[in-house]
């Protein structure tokens, strides 16, 4: 309980607008791209790679959909617009924050018939996480 996410409209300086009625953030698995290097040489036959890039995968974040409130519009215009903005994860109980680049993915609405109303977000995380303890 507690946890927040925000986002920035504006690079610098950041003022950070709350995302509200988030119900969930989860970020995928972030993962080091392996380049194969495997010669004629290679001991065996067997494969040999190093790593390359890293992915630093994304940051999904489920709310429960409020139509009309602002910080929920404005996150969607975000995405219209297509650029990177920053982001923040603040975790519960002052244990820290996430602190990230990302570009707004998808805006997904579910409107079940016997179910609350979500909003389902996808930020693409652009460049390195910066974690920060409380």
């Amino acid at each position: 309980m507690g946890t927040q996410f925000e986002f920035a409209s504006v690079a610098s300086p950041s003022v950070f607008t709350l995302l509200n009625e988030v119900e969930s953030v989860t970020f995928s698995g972030d993962k080091v791209s392996t380049d194969k290097t495997t010669n004629m040489l290679s001991t065996n036959g067997v494969d040999t790679y190093l790593g390359s890039t890293k992915e630093p995968g994304t940051c999904d974040v489920k709310c429960f959909y409020t139509p009309g409130d602002t910080s929920q519009i404005a996150i969607e215009a975000i995405k219209n617009a297509g650029f990177a903005v920053n982001c923040q994860v603040v975790y519960p109980l002052a244990l820290g924050t996430a602190t990230f680049s990302g570009i707004v993915e998808s805006v997904t609405r579910a409107l079940p018939l016997s179910k609350v109303a979500t909003l389902d977000i996808k930020v693409k995380i652009s460049g390195p996480v910066t974690y920060s303890a409380g």
